[in-house]
């Protein structure tokens, strides 16, 4: 141990695990603030992307303080191998409450709920808790600042309606906590073709759950019950809007609806009613599934945010890939996205988890933390090279002499 510990070293340690593939700690206090101050004095050197209205209180404490950055002490990565697969942590430790775009993902840990509404056969199962109200609200604060729009434009925006519905989105934004859920079934006997094109796809059933956007659903309803092309069914349990006619190929495979759940408010999003009636119907959920226990093993079985892939989903990412490549070629995009897809062939899980004094980010994937170093190093050399690019491709000013390299 160092004479001198880091003050946060303690708190940052006690959640991950040392011995294994990768094990790292920084102490950051402080670093945002001079991250954010380096980027303002590159900024105010190019005032053609970012101009400073006269009067502006924007600086880089500003600017970190509205962010909730400031109370960020220290990160810490740990990686072990277990079975061909690695447990996986990242610790961001802040001191007090969250703020800025820490509060985004939500409050108090919970149970994951949209594990009650998955089928055994899930491939796809992602659950997020989102504080919209606390987003708006740095945005807000950023607009006073200086940083995107003016107050001014962002308060026409949010008075702007949703999807000309009989809601705004200042409305729709303001305090909005809320918890969104995705299940997605792929049915890889069932492939679809898109007309003209090469292009395949499975037919996905899919589900989308939204808690605490009631609101939101009704102004649906409303709009659904003056349009003709849309068929509006309520009975005790369900308000049911859908198209009154069919999809064209491939398209009419589906039959999508949106429904409210009329005793909790919760709006669904579904391929099909039938699909939202084996998902709430669902005996064999996916808590019992083999492939989701092991992808899940270790995890917290509580938290702010839940990812779960499939060994089907991983094989279908990859072969959704392979048909760009074959139609489009190899780009930059397309190797960095093969870089980040999980390996094909093992079921992945990600849990993200909120504490009194930090966030903690657990996953089990055929990747270590190396990975992730290797793209935070990466990112980091990025900017650099583009500004360095720009200044070598801008034109010399009239009179002086062409740079010749040494060599």
């Amino acid at each position: 141990m160092a004479p001198t510990q880091s003050p946060h070293f303690a708190i940052v340690s006690s959640e991950l695990q040392l011995g294994g593939t990768v094990y790292a700690y920084a102490d950051i206090d402080g670093d945002a603030e001079r991250a954010t101050d380096f980027l303002l004095t590159l900024l105010r050197d190019m005032p053609e992307l970012m101009p400073q209205p006269p009067g502006s209180r924007l600086s880089a404490s500003s600017i970190v303080r509205v962010l909730g950055l400031d109370s960020v002490k220290a990160v810490g990565l740990s990686s072990y191998e277990r079975n061909g697969v690695y447990h996986n942590r990242a610790f961001i430790h802040h001191d007090g409450p969250r703020a800025g775009v820490l509060r985004l993902f939500g409050g108090e840990p919970s149970t994951f709920g949209i594990l009650d509404a998955a089928p055994g056969d899930a491939d796809l199962v992602w659950e997020q808790q989102l504080d919209i109200g606390a987003l708006l609200d740095v945005v807000v604060a950023l607009s006073e600042l200086g940083v995107g729009p003016s107050p001014e434009a962002l308060q026409e925006s949010l008075g702007e309606r949703v999807l000309d519905l009989s809601i705004t989105f200042g409305q729709l934004f303001d305090r909005l906590q809320a918890t969104a859920a995705v299940v997605l079934s792929v049915d890889e006997s069932r492939n679809l073709w898109i007309p003209g094109e090469s292009f395949t796809f499975p037919y996905t059933d899919f589900l989308l759950r939204m808690d605490g956007v009631e609101q939101l659903a009704d102004a649906v309803i409303r709009r659904a019950a003056s349009d003709p092309f849309i068929k509006l069914e309520r009975s005790e349990d369900w308000v049911t809007v859908r198209l009154a006619v069919r999809l064209p190929p491939p398209w009419n495979a589906y039959e999508p609806a949106v429904m409210k759940e009329v005793a909790t408010g919760r709006l669904y999003v579904v391929s099909s009613p039938a699909f939202l009636k084996t998902c709430i119907g669902t005996t064999e959920g996916l808590a019992k599934a083999e492939q989701f226990k092991s992808a899940m093993d270790g995890l917290p079985p509580e938290g702010n945010g839940l990812t779960y892939l499939s060994a089907k989903m991983t094989r279908q990412m990859h072969a959704v890939l392979d048909q760009v490549v074959a139609a489009q070629g190899s780009s930059p995009a397309t190797t960095v996205a093969r870089f980040l897809l999980p390996d094909v062939g093992y079921p992945v899980g990600w849990v993200v988890q909120n504490k009194a004094n930090g966030i903690l980010f657990a996953s089990n994937t055929p990747s270590s933390h190396k990975s992730t170093l290797l793209t935070l190093s990466f990112a980091a050399v990025l900017p650099a090279a583009a500004i360095v690019g720009v200044s070598v491709l801008e034109p010399a000013p009239p009179g002086d002499e062409p740079f010749e390299p040494p060599f």
